[in-house]
């Protein structure tokens, strides 16, 4: 390896440096920052390929570091955090190895999650093995996953949220481990930029976006907790439907004597 891409290397370090200051602040007690720089470490997730891309500079290197920075970021850092959150506001609810084994299974099925990925989307025609030509995603995408953890801590943590969401978290030990086998699940999600945000719309759907951004302005906890618990459940209800409309036999053609 002779030349890298020097500016998406950078957005992706952006990444992984946000991840580690968010492990740090973790053990500092400072749940709350961490749970923003969890979110915006998703910011430069998606800036790195989208630079890469318009620079023409996607390569294996590329895709190599943007996994570990992912897997810091949206792995590690997730499942710290719910276990910190836990011990701090309710220490003594699990038993010390049941809240270690739950909130591990985050971390690790993220690792497994960004491997397979990186062999599944890797090929000579796509050097970067980024896939992010994608439209659907076979299991939730670690972002997605992490972004969960994150929103529900930050929802939790506002003392002008619009309801009470501190008892909720009593579960986020449980949600991990969901959100683990989701993650390395078959179950779809779609590639939410592709989904939403590219190609040509009518005037409504503008009009629908603006709702969505001025309403996170205004809630923005509430919001984003909201959204991504959407999409988390999303995938679940789509893997479902598809699932039932395979197993609906093929109608028999009739036969009609004249």
């Amino acid at each position: 390896m002779k030349r890298v891409g020097v500016l998406p290397a950078l957005v992706t370090l952006a990444n992984g440096f946000c991840g580690i200051v968010a492990v740090y602040k973790i053990h500092d007690g400072e749940v709350y920052e961490a749970s923003v720089l969890i979110l915006l470490a998703m910011v430069f997730d998606l800036l790195d390929g989208l630079v890469a891309r318009r620079a023409g500079l996607t390569s294996r290197f590329g895709a190599q570091l943007d996994s570990l920075s992912d897997a810091i970021s949206f792995g590690i850092a997730p499942g710290f955090l719910a276990k910190a959150v836990v011990e701090a506001a309710w220490p003594g609810l699990y038993p010390p190895k049941v809240i270690t084994v739950l909130t591990a299974l985050f971390p690790l099925c993220a690792l497994l999650r960004l491997a397979r990925y990186n062999v599944e989307h890797a090929s000579e025609d796509h050097p970067g093995g980024e896939g992010k030509g994608v439209s659907v995603f076979a299991g939730m995408p670690t972002p997605g996953a992490a972004g969960i953890v994150a929103s529900l801590v930050l929802f939790a943590y506002d003392p002008k949220a619009l309801l009470d969401a501190r008892p909720v978290l009593v579960a986020l030990p449980v949600v991990c481990a969901l959100l683990g086998y989701l993650m390395v699940s078959r179950v779809p999600y779609v590639h939410f930029g592709s989904r939403f945000l590219k190609g040509r719309r009518e005037f409504l759907y503008l009009f629908r976006v603006v709702f969505v951004v001025v309403a996170l302005i205004m809630f923005p906890h509430e919001i984003l907790a909201l959204g991504f618990l959407g999409y988390g459940v999303s995938g679940v209800v789509v893997g479902m439907r598809r699932r039932r409309e395979a197993e609906v036999p093929e109608p028999e053609e009739q036969v009609v004597d004249l």
